[in-house]
């Protein structure tokens, strides 16, 4: 006896089933904003260039280091002569030319004195590597900033978004509020218009700022090296800066990585330049040979050592070029460095006074918001009882959003201010610099 189930019952059933055996849903990933600043000093191509680049100065240290050591060669020939030739001298045969010949030896050059330019070669590439270790340093914090700044896009597109929805949702109550004073023949039909143009407005605006969410994660991950989906927090802002400005200004003259490639260039044009003069002096190395061979007139073995001087005394003015190059590399050097201390001053003076405009912005915008909300919702109240327009209340919509977006721009600028200040100081990120250094803990 068949027994009847119902059809609700069944259908409970089958979604039970088709529950049970989808596939669970993939968590997704939420990441902060200190797991951005890691991901970046890890991941971005940048970093790993700056890297690669202070591994190319090893090697090239490692090629200056070749001139100063013995250069050695081993060689060998087998001839074999259509025409033999020997002698018979004190009861030995002497062979001249034996009808297959062959000479081994090994052969060496090394170097002894070339006015220190090897040792001034090798200085250079050892403070090279320092300079290429710099560099990363100065990599890590441009490419840690730029992540906080696309984290905090990516962050005000999502605020974006939850503003566009309320906007929305108050455009919606405005027109079901017009359209139901119509119908009472309380209101005209331009305003029932008048509220279907604001909330197609509303709704444009909501789709830019989803479309604005999508490149500026898409943006984010360019700088993060990850493909899995992900989710932003709001993090915690850093404490605004309690030094003073003149104490900031110093620290970043002491601080800033690129000032210090500066001086690290100086070094190495100061070296190229005692480079240059050792060319006016002398070449001095020893050469020096061992033959084993067939031939045994006068031996089997043969061997020299000889210690060769070359002073080059007129080359056209060469050297006196290359070293007039050198002297204005190490001027164009110095303005350099001049320069870069006057734009270190300028730019920390300019990201101090950036956080106080902002910090005063976020107060006013705040009090801003807090009158904006009000305004809005008493004008939506008095346009339900008709005292007041569809006007005043679309304007009271319309300034509530644009207060509650400047209000985001303005706190999320005054927070990746304070981060911009900390590069323009040098002082940004110094745990992700240390591990991102040659020899440092990834």
């Amino acid at each position: 006896m068949s027994r009847h189930i119902p059809p609700s019952r069944t259908l409970a059933l089958v979604l039970l089933v088709l529950a049970a055996a989808a596939p669970p849903a993939r968590a997704q990933t939420t990441l902060t904003l200190d797991d951005a600043q890691k991901l970046a000093a890890r991941n971005f191509e940048t970093v790993q260039l700056a890297q690669q680049d202070v591994e190319q100065a090893k090697l090239l240290k490692r090629q200056a280091l070749s001139a100063v050591l013995p250069n050695v060669n081993v060689n060998g020939t087998y001839t074999r002569n259509l025409v033999s030739a020997a002698f018979d001298f004190g009861g030995r045969t002497i062979l001249i030319l034996p009808g297959n010949d062959y000479n081994v030896g090994f052969s060496f050059s090394q170097p002894l004195y070339a006015g220190f330019r090897e040792q001034r070669a090798l200085d250079q590439a050892k403070v090279n590597i320092e300079a290429a270790g710099v560099a990363v340093a100065t990599t890590v914090q441009d490419s840690v900033l730029n992540a906080t700044r696309a984290y905090y896009q990516m962050l005000g597109t999502k605020e974006y978004v939850a503003i566009s929805k309320r906007a929305l949702e108050l455009a919606e109550a405005t027109q079901r509020t017009a359209e139901s004073l119509f119908r009472a023949g309380e209101a005209v039909e331009t305003a029932v218009l008048r509220a279907r143009v604001a909330v197609g407005n509303a709704q444009r605006q909501l789709l830019d700022a989803e479309n604005a969410e999508v490149l500026a994660r898409d943006q984010l991950r360019i700088f993060l090296g990850v493909e899995q989906d992900f989710q932003v927090t709001r993090p915690q802002p850093p404490a605004p800066p309690a030094a003073a400005l003149d104490a900031l200004v110093a620290e970043g003259l002491q601080a800033r990585p690129e000032l210090r490639a500066l001086e690290l260039q100086r070094e190495i044009a100061q070296l190229e330049i005692r480079k240059r003069k050792g060319a006016y002096l002398p070449v001095v190395k020893a050469d020096g040979s061992v033959t084993q061979r067939r031939t045994s007139f006068p031996s089997t073995r043969i061997g020299s050592v000889s210690i060769n001087a070359t002073w080059n005394v007129f080359n056209g003015g060469r050297t006196g070029s290359e070293l007039a190059g050198a002297e204005v590399a190490l001027r164009q050097t110095d303005l350099r460095r001049d320069l870069l201390r006057k734009q270190t001053e300028n730019q920390v003076r300019a990201a101090y006074l950036k956080i106080q405009t902002l910090h005063a912005s976020v107060d006013v915008l705040t009090q801003q918001v807090d009158v904006a909300r009000r305004n809005a919702d008493e004008t939506s109240r008095a346009y339900k009882v008709g005292e007041a327009t569809d006007l005043d209340t679309l304007t009271a919509n319309d300034q509530l959003a644009r207060s509650e977006r400047d209000l985001l721009d303005a706190t999320y600028s005054y927070e990746v201010a304070l981060y911009e200040l900390q590069r323009a100081v040098g002082t940004l990120a110094p745990d992700l610099v240390a591990a991102a250094a040659p020899g440092g803990q990834h």
